[in-house]
């Protein structure tokens, strides 16, 4: 006799925490947050993310992590610019 079908389809396998989903537009913020407090090591491309609030930008300035100043330093060098060719 076969074995029934499953009425619900087993969960997604947990997301592997990657630079590309923590840069991702596409990645959900209650992941990015997770990521942001408990992945130092991907915290760096965070700051790369468009989806980023401020309110992260800020937790991540913070908290720090390999690369985390410099990234920041790199983001707000761009805002200036972008900001000075607007002007």
């Amino acid at each position: 006799m076969p074995r029934p079908k499953a009425l619900v389809e087993p969960p997604a396998p947990p997301i592997e925490l990657t630079p590309l989903v923590a840069c991702s537009a596409d990645t959900a913020q209650d992941v990015l947050w997770h990521i942001a407090e408990h992945a130092p090591k991907l915290r760096k491309w965070l700051v790369a993310n468009p989806s980023a609030t401020p309110a992260m930008l800020e937790y991540l300035a913070q908290v720090g992590g390999p690369g985390v100043p410099e990234a920041l330093r790199i983001l707000l060098e761009s805002l200036d610019a972008l900001e000075s060719c607007e002007n």
